[in-house]
């Protein structure tokens, strides 16, 4: 067996190579960086529901929960049959005994959405959660028996 240096190698599998994660190329858009900031400093909202715009280009926001929005409420939001990312803030019991509150990234991908949409969502998904500095924890939904108030709060980091 022999091996090849690597500028040998083909254009392509030279790329392939090097590409350690797929990504689809659609951009966060600024306005949901500056929305989520009025949600993580301010407390502004309740949630913030993003998804990627018809042209496949940006991700932007689709919804705003105000202050004080129910999780009913959040869960209302999520169409079914849809992809769409969402940031949410929780309420959790810390360890010694105080609340808190948390913001978690949920992916929302439901079992009835078309692959293509899955697909979209799940490549482009990083660009969005490293451009919303400050959230660990991410919760992953795919039909409604997933969206459990006390399975989030858990994953939130709830005692």
């Amino acid at each position: 067996v022999s091996f090849a240096p690597l500028f040998c190698l083909p254009a392509l599998t030279r790329a392939s190579l090097f590409r350690h994660n797929m990504s689809s190329g659609v951009q966060c858009d600024p306005e949901c960086l500056a929305e989520f900031e009025k949600m993580k400093i301010r407390s502004e909202y309740a949630f913030l529901i993003f998804k990627i715009t018809d042209d496949k280009k940006s991700i932007v926001i689709d919804k705003k929960g105000t202050k004080g929005a129910s999780f009913e409420e959040f869960c209302s939001q999520l169409e079914d049959g849809t992809c769409r990312y969402s940031v949410l803030d929780v309420q959790i019991n810390t360890k010694s005994g105080a609340t808190a509150n948390k913001l978690i990234f949920i992916s929302w991908s439901d079992d009835n959405a078309s692959i293509k949409p899955k697909m979209l969502y799940a490549s482009s998904k990083d660009a969005l959660k490293k451009a919303l500095t400050g959230i660990n924890e991410e919760y992953q939904a795919t039909d409604r028996g997933d969206l459990d108030y006390a399975e989030i709060q858990k994953k939130a980091g709830n005692v």
